[in-house]
């Protein structure tokens, strides 16, 4: 994975800190968990807990939604219209004049999951009067679609679906749509929205498991300086969390050993044990600068847990001139991690 010479030039999130980089990046650091809410479902019958830590109201005002696209659009687009927008102005870009030749990857695990059940419960309801205006905003690629009309993007725009670490092979993918001219900037995004049912599946994993939703952002391009992930490790890939288990340790050790002094790790703990040990040891034959764990205080964002903590990383690497380790072993075929510098 080749991703020399390609910089983050913008960052941008939304999560359940706030509407802005800045947010996640005070409230990682203070590391006081969010307080979480029971998430609403159907029926009467469920009487456990569900708890999910949501994305607050956004603040005044909320110009985005007046977009014809954004009337009806689903919460994982204002999320990533807004990670989008946040990034492009953190790049010192004109939100509402984008540059030319920009590109759009986006990543997701589940997806646009609320309208997808609204309109599934409008079929089984009543087939013939299942709305075709929602329909649309059922399939993967519709936030994405979105946001390129939003911001009126010209360059190439694809929506690639996969494990939480999979914001990993995007970026391989715009250092390969940069170097090869295809576009000149890319916007990589990765987000996810909460619904019931994929909260309470997290709870059967654990009890203990939250969930969350949020999008992180990051703009990537080849003419400018700024933060780089100058070095991968991985794919290394896994069927079983045993397999898992055995390859971190030298997931680790190939990763320390392409920098050297300090650094600021920031893994992928959720604060479960069974969880976490494998990963908890293989990175603790190190010294670190310090360790940021974004789940104990955001909750499980799935599909965007890996984008987040590329963000964190990103702002850690900008605010204290040192390297950064990220750690993304991933919940179901690959483990990955990284360096950032600043």
């Amino acid at each position: 994975m080749n991703l020399e010479g390609v910089h983050i030039r913008g960052i941008g999130a939304v999560s359940s800190a706030g509407w802005s980089a800045g947010d996640l990046l005070r409230t990682v650091r203070e590391g006081n968990p969010l307080p979480a809410v029971n998430c609403a479902r159907p029926g009467d019958e469920r009487t456990w807990p569900c708890p999910v830590r949501l994305v607050p109201p956004p603040p005044p005002p909320d110009k985005t939604a007046r977009h014809p696209r954004m009337r009806r659009s689903s919460a994982i687009t204002r999320y990533s219209v807004a990670a989008a927008l946040g990034a492009l102005a953190d790049a010192g870009h004109d939100p509402a004049a984008p540059p030319r030749g920009l590109g759009i990857l986006f990543v997701m695990m589940n997806g646009c999951v609320n309208y997808t059940g609204r309109f599934f419960n409008e079929v089984l309801q009543n087939p013939a009067q299942a709305s075709p205006l929602i329909f649309p905003e059922t399939v993967f690629n519709a936030p994405a679609s979105h946001i390129a009309s939003f911001l009126g993007i010209d360059g190439v725009v694809s929506t690639l679906v996969g494990s939480p670490n999979t914001i990993v092979e995007a970026l391989d993918t715009a250092a390969f749509w940069i170097r090869s001219g295809i576009v000149e900037e890319c916007l990589i995004i990765a987000a996810e929205e909460c619904d019931w049912l994929s909260a309470e599946a997290l709870t059967y994993y654990h009890p203990k498991l939250i969930a969350t939703e949020g999008a992180g952002a990051l703009l990537l391009s080849a003419k400018s300086t700024g933060p780089q992930v100058c070095a991968v490790t991985g794919p290394l890939c896994y069927t079983t969390w045993d397999e898992r288990a055995a390859l971190l340790p030298d997931l680790a050790a190939q990763t320390r050993a392409k920098f050297m002094g300090d650094a600021i790790l920031i893994d992928d703990r959720c604060g479960i044990d069974r969880i976490d040990r494998a990963e908890q040891a293989a990175w603790s034959g190190a010294h670190w600068q310090a360790v940021r764990s974004p789940k104990l205080i955001l909750g499980e964002s799935m599909g965007a847990s890996s984008a987040l903590q590329l963000v964190l990383g990103a702002l850690e690497a900008r605010d204290t001139h040192q390297p950064v380790v990220v750690s993304m072993p991933g919940a179901n075929t690959a483990a990955y991690a990284c360096v950032i510098t600043p």
